[in-house]
């Protein structure tokens, strides 16, 4: 079953959310758009000019058929089963090496990094958030664990980002450079298993169909995330169009005719990914790499 809806706006992303908004559809959902009009800009900016115009779909899984109700049974003089009882779910527990932010030393690296943090969270009125941190090669992992901190991850992970661009810049203060990640309710490898599940979703659309999927706009680490799992899978590939915060993948069958894609703004071959190949490792993209590196 396919839902659609269409967003008109001043500009394609404009018109894009407008019509996901109507579809009340996530980022998690297979979502799709189709331009159906570009922008144009008024003649002297009095004549003409008309608005963005975008269709977005998305398909969803047809209604399961509703259950026979199966006719009663006749009651025998058999001893009832006992209930089961489900398995107890199981309580996350702090890394073995995680240190307490209390024990860091505040004029190394790490400690810079959490007296920053501990002031952006004061000012987010956060002051009952722990902070405990993992020592690495070079860096280390700084885990944030208490209540209401959805506000700190932010949508699709953005203000997590952010924030840890800022701690990072905190930390590296002289010579060398400290890997700083942040991260809270393993939010970083929760999201790295969904994206890597709608690479292979919107592959699989890709071979069913024949036609290219573009997805939504993406941070660097996401899209190298996509890059990479799309590699694995056979007979599709991988590239990115469009610039800075619009940038968005790409994925196509391998050989297909790929035209210009007009809708995310000129095409950029360099990222693509071709079907796998033994003992290869994904190319990088130098202008995908974050200023801070990459994120854990």
């Amino acid at each position: 079953m396919i839902k659609e809806a269409i967003g008109v706006g001043e500009t394609l992303e404009e018109a894009t959310e407008k019509a996901k908004a109507e579809l009340n559809v996530s980022f998690e959902d297979e979502v799709q758009f189709e331009v159906l009009a570009n922008p144009k800009k008024k003649t002297l900016g009095l004549f003409g000019g008309s608005p963005a115009k975008v269709r977005v779909f998305v398909e969803l899984p047809d209604p399961a058929p509703k259950k026979r109700e199966k006719p009663a049974r006749k009651k025998d003089n058999k001893p009832a089963k006992k209930a089961e009882v489900a398995p107890k779910k199981a309580i996350e527990t702090p890394a073995a090496d995680a240190i307490p932010a209390d024990k860091i030393d505040a004029n190394t690296p790490a400690g810079r990094a959490v007296a920053y943090l501990k002031t952006i969270l004061a000012n987010l009125g956060l002051e009952g958030t722990e902070i405990s941190v993992i020592p690495s090669d070079n860096g280390a992992r700084i885990i944030l664990t208490g209540e209401n901190l959805g506000i700190v991850i932010g949508r699709r992970g953005e203000t997590l980002d952010a924030l840890q661009y800022l701690v990072s810049l905190a930390a590296n203060t002289g010579d060398g450079f400290f890997r700083v990640s942040l991260d809270t309710g393993n939010y970083r490898e929760k999201r790295e298993q969904t994206l890597k599940g709608l690479a292979h979703r919107m592959s699989k659309q890709v071979l069913r169909t024949g036609r290219s999927r573009t997805l939504e706009p993406m941070n660097p680490y996401e899209r190298r995330i996509i890059h990479t799992e799309v590699q694995n899978i056979e007979g599709v590939e991988s590239h990115s169009v469009g610039e800075g915060s619009g940038r968005r993948v790409v994925i196509s069958q391998v050989g297909g005719n790929r035209r210009d894609d007009r809708r995310g703004g000129r095409r950029n071959d360099s990222h693509k990914v071709t079907a796998p190949v033994a003992d290869r490792a994904p190319k990088s993209d130098a202008a995908d790499l974050p200023l801070y590196g990459k994120i854990d």
